[in-house]
């Protein structure tokens, strides 16, 4: 198991229970103490949790406390026409006939109202209960709702109920939100919680665009998913800068600046 993997079952399990022994998490990850013990130091310097004697407690208000989250009201909100022109870019991608995952984040929303205005003849998974709303009833969509279990703050339903369907599953293309992207370090989330959906889907995808206005190129967040070798493409505005682009190009990713915003045909 890959250490970030580690630290998304620690967290998840803190989540849960509230606080958790060593030895219960050397049971459960099938791993040593001494992992167990510098994993935990590292999470704690990350500030995911606390540790406490002989295991580790759910850092209480961490969420609250921690700036850098913006909740899913809030983000729709930012950077709206960049997102709206992504996803108006993001669906030339797409096939009629063919199955799409879509994720949680405010620009999955947006691709949402793109693929309701152009496809008759599509199928949708998605953990997003705000895409679920946006696509009920669209004609020619069919709609697959993960389930799981419901974080108001994202409009999203998380935790390992909402992966299970993706064992069973398959899809064509995997549109990927984030919070941050960059060569050096990936994909990355403002929390742990959100990544382990994300990392089903994209087991179960061909492909994965990753959606990403200007404003998340470069920047790293606090919890990395993966690398950017696990990603085909990356869509974004036209705000990004020419040596941003030349730093994926050379990692051999390809970055697609959206028509509507550059003004390309």
């Amino acid at each position: 198991m890959l250490t970030e993997q580690r630290y998304e079952e620690i967290y998840n399990l803190l989540e849960r229970e509230g606080s958790v022994r060593t030895i219960v998490l050397c049971d459960a990850l099938q791993t040593s103490r001494e992992t167990i013990r510098r994993d935990l130091e590292n999470m704690e310097a990350k500030g995911m949790l606390r540790r406490i004697r002989g295991g580790a407690m759910k850092l209480e208000g961490s969420q609250d406390k921690n700036s850098t989250y913006t909740s899913f009201s809030k983000r729709r909100e930012e950077n709206f026409s960049s997102k709206e022109s992504i996803a108006l870019e993001a669906v030339n991608y797409i096939r009629e006939g063919q199955a799409v995952a879509l994720d949680s984040g405010t620009t999955s929303l947006s691709l949402a109202r793109a693929i309701k205005a152009r496809f008759r003849s599509l199928t949708v998974v998605t953990n997003s209960f705000a895409v679920a709303q946006e696509l009920a009833g669209a004609e020619g969509i069919t709609l697959v709702l993960t389930g799981g279990v419901y974080r108001a703050d994202e409009e999203a339903f998380v935790s390992d109920v909402a992966t299970l369907i993706f064992s069973k599953i398959n899809v064509d293309i995997f549109f990927l939100t984030t919070c941050g992207i960059s060569v050096e370090r990936g994909i990355t989330y403002q929390r742990m919680d959100e990544i382990s959906v994300q990392n089903k889907m994209m087991e179960a995808a061909d492909r994965t665009i990753v959606l990403a206005d200007s404003t998340k190129i470069g920047n790293n967040s606090l919890v990395k998913m993966c690398g950017i070798e696990k990603i085909s493409m990356v869509i974004t505005d036209s705000d990004v800068s020419d040596k941003q682009m030349e730093a994926f190009q050379n990692a051999g990713v390809s970055m697609i600046i959206s028509k509507e915003r550059n003004g390309a045909s």
